[in-house]
């Protein structure tokens, strides 16, 4: 009776017929479309820098487009990002490689994924009244806290113009690039380290480079993506299109300027004026493939080494997996992306 009289009535077989194909497309569209996982990935700086580009990633909607709902979450300093992915609140850091190295040899489930700086970027500066490096000894350094890349780089660059961090000089702990750049501003310190993309923002404010650390290209695991292998194991088809959504938010990075441009503007909490450069030494720095770096490991343990004798024990293969980027690369993907515009 119901098919007869759907069958005389045209006005009631038009809107059967587009409600069967509608169900039919969503349904065709469920299969195709990977569900949407969420994951929570933590970000350790206010400035514009290398996690740059998984800022990207979220705004442009490409870690949507990979099947990614991703909670953007600003934490200072790696050390206390890695407290919250222990607790099982983040899944995805982005952080520096000290951080790993010492979270691992306290028995940390802990590993650097994804390599963004793979060179030391940093610059020792000074308020104007010092003009050599002699004029250091005794002042007082605006430090990070231990296990950044900051603290590693003030006392590397320290003994790298012949200076005893814990001797010759006064550093007390201040926190991220933004609070340091005001601790001597207001007087209150005499030097810090920048990096490379904050360098013009220091300038600006009247700092002057006593030591360039990054002209000498020190292999060093400065920044990049850092999960653990509970989560690589237990989320392997989510951290893969993790790692999908981050390599394209690179190319989109690197090629579509003004868009990135205004990402950057969401996000950054210095001198937006500065973004220019910062944009500029990002594209140059971050690799389309983002391997983390064995060398910079290395480089890490032996100095680390100096004072922490169990850190040369340790194989410093042990705190990178390389085979989560080997993957994508493998697949085909980098290649295939490189062949068209975001």
């Amino acid at each position: 009776m119901l098919t007869r009289t759907i069958q005389n009535n045209l006005p009631l077989r038009l809107f059967v017929f587009s409600c069967v194909f509608l169900i039919a497309a969503l349904w065709a569209a469920s299969k195709e479309a990977p569900a949407q996982e969420r994951l929570n990935f933590a970000y350790i700086s206010p400035n514009a820098s290398s996690s740059s580009v998984l800022w990207v990633a979220k705004e442009m909607g490409i870690f949507k487009k990979h099947g990614l709902d991703v909670n953007v979450i600003y934490i200072e300093g790696t050390p206390k990002a890695l407290m919250s992915m222990f607790a099982g609140e983040l899944q995805v850091v982005a952080g520096t490689g000290p951080a790993v190295v010492s979270a691992k040899l306290r028995g940390a489930d802990v590993t650097m994924v994804m390599g963004f700086e793979v060179f030391l970027p940093y610059y020792l500066i000074a308020t104007p009244g010092i003009n050599r490096v002699e004029d250091l000894k005794g002042k007082i350094g605006a430090n990070h806290s231990a296990a950044t890349s900051a603290d590693f780089a003030m006392r590397l660059g320290l003994r790298g113009i012949g200076l005893d961090p814990d001797r010759d000089v006064n550093l007390r702990v201040i926190g991220a690039t933004n609070l340091r750049v005001i601790t001597m501003q207001q007087g209150q310190a005499q030097f810090t380290v920048i990096s490379a993309a904050e360098r013009e923002f220091a300038e600006k404010m009247g700092f002057k480079v006593l030591a360039d650390l990054a002209g000498k290209r020190i292999p060093y695991p400065h920044s990049g993506v850092i999960s653990s292998q509970k989560i690589l194991r237990e989320k392997h088809d989510a951290m893969l299109r993790f790692g999908r959504a981050t390599i394209e938010a690179i190319h989109f990075f690197k090629t579509q300027k003004t868009q990135t441009i205004g990402v950057l503007k969401k996000y950054v909490k210095t001198d937006t004026n500065t973004l220019d450069s910062a944009y500029a030494y990002i594209r140059s720095a971050v690799p389309d493939l983002p391997y983390p770096t064995l060398e910079g490991m290395k480089t890490l343990t032996a100095e680390m080494g100096r004072t922490r004798p169990e850190v040369l024990k340790a194989d410093p293969a042990s705190f990178i997996d390389a085979s989560f980027v080997k993957a994508i690369e493998e697949e085909g993907f980098v290649k295939r992306l490189g062949q068209r515009t975001p």
